[in-house]
């Protein structure tokens, strides 16, 4: 059995595409309880439209109860003001605040991997490039449990992708003429950087029910972030 991490966006979606008409695979969703409900929609969708076999697997609760509890995700954090050091230090930041890559693993990578073994497959097919700013594993790693890990798109490039997309006359997610990359969890207060932006112009439009939510955890965020180089840099 062959897995494809399909998120929803551009590259997993071309994956997808390519891999259709394999009886072996199965195209593997996370949920993580915040997802944008059009990409959910999407996914299904997508994934009747191929005729490829859908499973979705998720954290054990959403993972904005999750962030609650533990910390929300940053691409800049004081280190004091995570859950470990919070109360070890005099100076007692408001927010707790974690590395992104803390939620991400526990709330997406876990279950990921944990529905590879359920299902018992030995391959994973994601849309990685070896031009995006964050890769992960590389194509052709072996973990240790003898999963090997595809991407068939590595050695593509943007433009290669949505030229593919125009040639196969594949169909987006509609926030793709706001926001070209994937929407995984309404509730995530990293990657903020320019994508980070239009994920919240996006929320604000389309959302507007979530919109104050999100922006009150991103300003949350901002102030800790504020906080500790004012403390520790003034």
């Amino acid at each position: 059995m062959k897995i494809i991490q399909f998120s929803g966006g551009k590259d997993s979606v071309v994956c997808l595409h390519m891999y259709r008409n394999d009886p072996d695979v199965v195209a593997l969703y996370i949920d993580t309880g915040n997802a944008f409900e059009h990409v959910r929609k999407y996914v299904k969708e997508t994934c009747e439209k191929y005729k490829v076999k859908l499973y979705v697997r998720g954290p054990d609760r959403p993972v904005d109860q999750w962030q609650d509890e533990y910390g929300l995700p940053s691409d800049v954090v004081p280190w004091d003001a995570t859950p470990m050091m919070r109360d070890m230090v005099k100076k007692n930041f408001t927010h707790k605040i974690i590395p992104y890559s803390t939620c991400c693993t526990v709330n997406i990578w876990a279950p990921l991997m944990d529905g590879v073994l359920e299902l018992g497959a030995k391959t994973v097919i994601r849309g990685s490039k070896s031009c995006d700013e964050k890769v992960g594993v590389k194509d052709g790693y072996v973990d240790e449990n003898g999963i090997s890990f595809m991407s068939p798109l590595w050695d593509w490039t943007h433009e290669d992708v949505f030229a593919y997309i125009e040639e196969h006359n594949i169909v987006l997610p509609k926030h793709y003429t706001k926001d070209n990359d994937s929407l995984d969890c309404w509730s995530c207060t990293a990657y903020m950087g320019p994508h980070g932006k239009e994920r919240l112009a996006y929320l604000k439009k389309e959302y507007p029910d979530i919109y104050p939510k999100a922006l009150e955890r991103f300003n949350r965020v901002k102030s800790s972030v504020k906080d500790a180089v004012e403390y520790f840099y003034s």
